[in-house]
């Protein structure tokens, strides 16, 4: 009887000590995995928005969110407050549902982005101002200014591409940015090729502006004009492939093919605060389709295109008719 006893004994112990956790176990439950849960499908949702942005400068007019389409007024709102909810509880922001106030929503197109990045804490302030709109006021503001940035009115375009941009950035890297760009890419920053910091770009751009009679003071449109012009009558185009040059070069041997004078217009623009993209794709002329770059400037609420290829062509039209596989870049890859 006593054997029987102690194994009992030992039995109770041993389902007792299984119950503990193991050193360096928690003792509380982990918080599930984002991607499983309700505000996890929002955020991915919000990153893809972003996604759809940077192919063709349009937010989708609803996204998916278990299972149900919510129109971007719906999605900015739930944005909002999801993005203040991770900035605030990081451990355990997917938890639990995702509240938002009932607003209205218009969007506002016009100067959508301010042409520089900004700290993200400085954007997560503009989103404490538009949280504290929604509830006092019953709107989301069509222009609200980023605090340390006052005198410059983001409009509610701007303000969703952010949030998305803000978004994709914490899909790939697990955090939000340290700054974010008010652009839906970094257009006003160097790049590859693209040396806007270069004593030899500055140099192209002031005599770009002097041929021109533009000075600081004149418009953005102005300045890339200017810029536009001098590139199209100063340099000659050449034919080759890619990359050869780069702005520099391009800009010390006066003659580029179309990726080399699109570096250089490109870079002169960014040096001069307006942003600018590479536009890629297969251009119809008269003898036919052919791979062709060109440089995109964006001025008064417009991207204009700024082809220094051609002696014919101004800021705003190419010769070209057509065109298929459209890629825009920030940076050109080849």
């Amino acid at each position: 009887m006593k054997k029987i006893l102690v194994l009992l004994c030992l039995v109770v112990l041993a389902l007792g000590c299984s119950k503990d956790p193991k050193p360096g176990e928690p003792d509380t439950p982990t918080a599930p995995a984002w991607e499983d849960t309700s505000a996890g499908w929002l955020v991915q949702s919000l990153a893809d928005a972003y996604s759809r942005w940077e192919e063709d400068n349009k937010l989708p007019t609803t996204v998916n969110w278990e299972g149900v389409n919510i129109f971007i007024g719906e999605y900015v709102r739930a944005g909002i407050s999801l993005a203040l909810k991770m900035i605030d509880h990081p451990r355990d922001w997917m938890v639990g549902s995702v509240d938002y106030p009932s607003a209205t929503f218009g969007l506002t197109t016009d100067a959508p982005f301010l042409p520089q990045e900004v700290p993200f804490s400085a954007f997560v302030e503009l989103l404490r101002k538009q949280y504290r709109n929604m509830e006092e006021n019953k709107a989301v503001a069509l222009n609200m200014e980023i605090p340390g940035y006052e005198g410059s009115n983001l409009s509610t375009t701007g303000l969703a591409v952010m949030l998305c941009r803000g978004f994709a950035w914490w899909v790939e890297h697990g955090a939000f940015p340290e700054n974010i760009n008010t652009w839906e890419a970094s257009y006003t920053h160097a790049t590859r090729n693209c040396q806007v910091s270069s004593t030899v770009v500055k140099a192209a751009r002031d005599a770009a502006w002097t041929r021109a009679g533009v000075t600081e003071a004149s418009t953005d449109r102005e300045k890339a004009v200017a810029i536009f012009n001098y590139a199209r009558d100063e340099w000659t185009w050449l034919d080759y492939a890619n990359t050869s040059r780069g702005a520099e070069k391009t800009i010390n041997d006066k003659k580029g093919n179309c990726c080399d004078l699109s570096h250089a217009v490109i870079a002169m623009a960014r040096l001069s605060g307006i942003p600018a993209r590479y536009f890629h794709a297969q251009c119809h002329y008269s003898s036919g389709y052919i791979g062709h770059v060109v440089s995109q400037i964006f001025v008064e609420g417009k991207w204009y295109m700024a082809d220094a290829s051609n002696d014919g062509n101004t800021f705003g039209n190419v010769k070209f008719t057509d065109y298929t596989g459209l890629h825009y870049y920030e940076e050109l890859p080849f």
